[in-house]
């Protein structure tokens, strides 16, 4: 997700009360990260943490929701025929969604192996021929 999206979605949320958890992932750079300061969770990779870590300076806080209360910001109302176009209309969205769903199926397709291979090594009496 782009920073300006990510700070846009918390914003929201904040703003109308939702009980959610807002996460921030995927950096590529310290800048992202401190463009979320404030967001509720952040998954941030080993590199770019002992990069922050070695960091000198104030980090300011963006994201905040007492700010988020005093935004104007418009209330949508959806329903699923609007989140569809919506959706379809985002390609970040739908590239992200499907980039998501292909890694997820990838990972379960390697972890089946492995635990075929592992299954089949333990099942494997000792000290037979392979």
């Amino acid at each position: 997700m782009e920073r300006k999206d990510g700070a846009k979605i918390y914003n929201y949320y904040k703003k109308f009360g939702y009980k959610t958890v807002v996460m921030g992932a995927s950096f590529r750079n310290t800048g992202e990260i401190k463009e979320l300061a404030g967001c509720d969770l952040l998954t941030i990779a080993p590199k770019l943490l002992e990069e922050l870590a070695t960091t000198e300076g104030t980090l300011t806080r963006k994201l905040d929701p007492a700010n988020a209360q005093k935004l104007t910001i418009e209330k949508l109302t959806i329903d699923k025929s609007t989140f569809d176009k919506m959706h379809a209309a985002d390609r970040m969205a739908t590239d992200k969604l499907k980039e998501g769903i292909e890694g997820f199926s990838k990972a379960i397709e390697d972890l089946e192996q492995l635990l075929a291979k592992r299954l089949a090594d333990i099942s494997e009496p000792a000290g037979a021929a392979r």
